[in-house]
């Protein structure tokens, strides 16, 4: 087999190797559906002058959490803060996330079911239930 020009050339523009490959799911796309999440990663945030965001207690660049479900295997969600806060602690037991993601999809996967939600100022938010 030869170079992969495309390949190569996804892996370095993306932000996470787990969105190689896949197209991204809009949240219209995942909402009130009960999904399996087989895989995770993570990604830089960055602000609206494409800046990455530093936490200010680390000093690291802030993530966010990449998943894959078992119904959209060719696509990825990127999910929201509480969700990001979950797959941190998936990846909290484990020496790398990747090791930690392939975990997850063989144990099966976790079901899970995004719902529309408000903050309490009034914000929309993206609720999850934790279904299995």
């Amino acid at each position: 087999m030869g170079f992969d020009f495309k390949k190569v050339a996804q892996e370095n523009t993306l932000l996470s190797a787990i969105m190689v490959g896949r197209e991204k799911l809009e949240t219209e796309e995942v909402l009130n559906k009960e999904l399996t999440i087989i895989g995770f990663d993570f990604a830089p945030k960055f602000d609206q002058a494409g800046n990455p965001v530093v936490d200010d207690k680390t000093g690291e660049v802030d993530t966010f959490g990449v998943v894959v479900f078992a119904e959209f295997p060719d696509k990825y969600y990127c999910v929201g803060a509480v969700f990001t806060k979950v797959c941190h602690a998936w990846a909290a037991g484990f020496s790398s996330t990747e090791e930690a993601s392939s975990a997850l999809a063989a144990e099966g996967g976790v079901k899970v079911k995004f719902t529309p939600s408000k903050t309490k100022k009034g914000n929309n938010l993206t609720a999850v239930d934790i279904l299995n």
